[in-house]
């Protein structure tokens, strides 16, 4: 292994993007519950360590974008208490479509986190390579 960089658009930065692409796929397949271990380890395993680093570090990052939507869903139903016999039907359909999407967002939230979780350990390398970016750090 040289330590040469690859330039930006490279045959390795193609690969780490073609995984992350195959792991949010399987991610959001709702008749798959995170048996993950074996699908998303397959997918890693042809990754060197960088490159693995960077597609777990983006599933944490993908499940936190997840989190936002859950909360601007919530929001919609804000008014959900709001609804009696007399609200229209239309509105109460609507509202249960929100809940569908709440369940489907969260799920996808859940596989994420447990396609992170999983590889994780396997390439936790030295504490530099799986910070999130500065973009998505909290200020102190």
């Amino acid at each position: 292994m040289t330590s040469r960089q690859e330039p930006c658009g490279s045959s390795a930065d193609k690969r780490t993007l073609l995984a992350l692409r195959q792991i949010k796929a399987f991610a959001k397949n709702p008749d798959l519950d995170c048996g993950c271990s074996s699908i998303v380890g397959e997918v890693l395993v042809h990754l060197v360590p960088r490159q693995r680093a960077a597609v777990v570090q983006e599933l944490f990052v993908s499940a936190i974008r997840q989190r936002g939507k859950l909360e601007t869903l919530l929001e919609l139903l804000k008014e959900l208490d709001q609804f009696g016999p007399a609200t229209d039907i239309s509105e109460i359909g609507e509202a249960a479509m929100i809940f569908e999407d709440i369940a489907q967002q969260a799920r996808l939230g859940s596989q994420l986190l447990k396609a992170f979780v999983f590889n994780r350990e396997d390439v936790r390398g030295p504490p530099h390579e799986l910070r999130l970016p500065e973009t998505a750090e909290a200020p102190l």
